[in-house]
């Protein structure tokens, strides 16, 4: 059987009750433990600009959009790099492959067996991804008239 509205009621009450006797002993141990009350319980310091600072979601939702986007940017310009081309015989078909130090493909375009990971697929997904977002086509970015 579930509670009654009631007994759910008054149990709600009891915890706001709770938590506001709570909140003065929690903030005087976060004070304490900031350093910013001593033993006695004295104020030191009573600025906390200097201790913590206070950012919104927004801000926060911005520097993680920057940090993304410079990592791809830094990928990019790892991959614009030229390696050194090394020919490697496959013993099987006999056919000689032209492998990119850098970027691990040959001549095909495709990777060796060893280096197909889920990593290298999400880096090639980013990189797609980040080429689709640059691509801008005259009809869309123009002023049209309806």
């Amino acid at each position: 059987m579930g509670r009654s509205g009631r007994s759910r009621k008054r149990k709600d009450a009891m915890n706001r009750v709770k938590r506001e006797r709570n909140a003065k002993k929690e903030l005087a141990r976060l004070k304490k433990t900031l350093g910013l009350v001593d033993a006695d319980g004295n104020d030191i310091k009573m600025e906390l600009d200097g201790i913590a600072e206070v950012k919104t979601a927004a801000q926060l939702k911005k520097e993680k959009q920057e940090k993304e986007e410079k990592k791809i940017l830094d990928e990019l310009n790892e991959e614009e790099d030229k390696g050194e081309s090394v020919e490697v015989v496959n013993e099987s078909t006999q056919k000689v492959h032209v492998y990119n130090t850098k970027t691990f493909r040959d001549q095909f375009g495709t990777l060796p067996a060893w280096k197909k990971t889920k990593k290298t697929q999400r880096k090639i997904n980013k990189r797609i991804h980040s080429q689709k977002l640059k691509f801008n086509q005259a009809w869309c970015t123009q002023y049209i008239p309806l």
